[in-house]
């Protein structure tokens, strides 16, 4: 006798970000709004935004991964937790890592992010 099979759980969206420090520009994917359960027509968020959009007691973590990254270039890996519209909290693992120019200097952020 063989078992039914069972289709795998649909795979969470991953979403890409970049914060360009030189030209002052923000890139996000169209994945990141739903994910971060923002409407399109409001365009992304600059880094000194996003933490807006966190409940308050992540806001320090996450202003302390960008800070590493930023300033001594380190990688950034962690989880937090949005604040979505009605008092929705949804967990979003993110990580990424700074970009640095000829002379050393971080010129852009790049994050992925993932619903947990």
């Amino acid at each position: 006798m063989s078992l039914p099979l069972r289709s795998a759980p649909p795979a969470k969206a991953t979403a890409a970000m970049e914060w360009d420090l030189v030209r002052d520009t923000v890139h996000w994917s169209a994945q990141v709004y739903p994910i971060l359960a923002r409407d399109p027509g409001l365009g992304p968020l600059t880094l000194d935004q996003l933490p807006g959009q966190l409940v308050p007691q992540d806001r320090p973590a996450l202003c302390r991964m960008v800070t590493e990254a930023l300033v001594h270039g380190s990688p950034l890996d962690g989880v937090i937790r949005i604040q979505q519209a009605g008092g929705t909290v949804a967990a979003v693992h993110c990580s990424g890592r700074p970009v640095l120019g000829p002379d050393g200097q971080v010129v852009s952020l790049r994050m992925l992010i993932r619903a947990c």
